[in-house]
């Protein structure tokens, strides 16, 4: 995948819909893309995928041949370890279909030394404590909450379509203007100050391509020609 907006689009498709859903990679890709990311509201999709994921298909990770030894680096290897049990964890946490925490388990032990280990991740896990991927700490309540509003009680619940919207207008921010710009927007917004700089760049950039933005016109040519 090239960018993180089309992994956000991707997982969509397998449930933890933060963005309007479009055609999806593979699974096994959009699982594999999230092991490299170091934001914790994709991370915390991760079990929402595979959970979905699973439901859809058998994956290719549980053919007997696949070696996630040799098909992952040792650091996505870890990684994928620990959200694996995770994963394992909520599916029996929620009750869900008999196959999916099982299938989970296994999938789990081609990528730990041993179900000692397993059980001990699980156990953090489920006592609130922190998920550790490598300098990484994720909040175990978080995780829980995803995938409850997102699997559970989809629907999604108020709040997580108050995250979805957040994060789709994020998106949509990101298409139109750079990280600075953005900056400056949601200080504009909030009444914060500007420096004389910040605001002579606001004025001469970003504004006019708000008032763009704002013109009923393009408006209208937009929506005709993506309809």
């Amino acid at each position: 995948m090239e960018n993180r907006n089309q992994l956000r689009e991707s997982m969509a498709h397998y449930g933890y819909a933060l963005v309007s859903p479009v055609s999806a990679a593979e699974p096994e890709e959009v699982l594999q893309e999230l092991l490299k990311q170091d934001d914790p509201r994709l991370l915390e999709g991760f079990p929402v995928v595979l959970a979905n994921a699973m439901r859809e298909k058998k994956l290719t990770w549980e053919a007997k041949g696949w070696k996630p030894q040799a098909a992952l680096k040792a650091s996505s290897l870890r990684r994928l370890g620990v959200l694996l049990g995770v994963s394992q964890a909520l599916f029996q946490l929620f009750s869900l279909e008999d196959d999916l925490p099982g299938r989970a388990r296994q999938l789990a032990l081609k990528t730990l030394e041993s179900g000692e280990d397993l059980a001990a991740l699980q156990e953090d896990f489920l006592n609130r404590r922190t998920v550790k991927l490598e300098r990484l700490k994720l909040s175990a309540d978080r995780f829980t909450t995803a995938f409850r509003n997102y699997v559970v009680h989809a629907p999604a619940s108020k709040e997580a379509r108050e995250q979805r919207h957040e994060l789709e207008l994020e998106l949509l921010l990101s298409r139109l203007f750079t990280a600075r710009q953005k900056d400056l927007l949601k200080k504009r917004l909030a009444g914060k100050p500007m420096t004389k700089t910040e605001q002579e760049y606001f004025y001469r950039v970003v504004k006019k391509r708000l008032k763009a933005l704002a013109n009923d016109d393009l408006h209208k040519m937009a929506k005709a020609l993506v309809s």
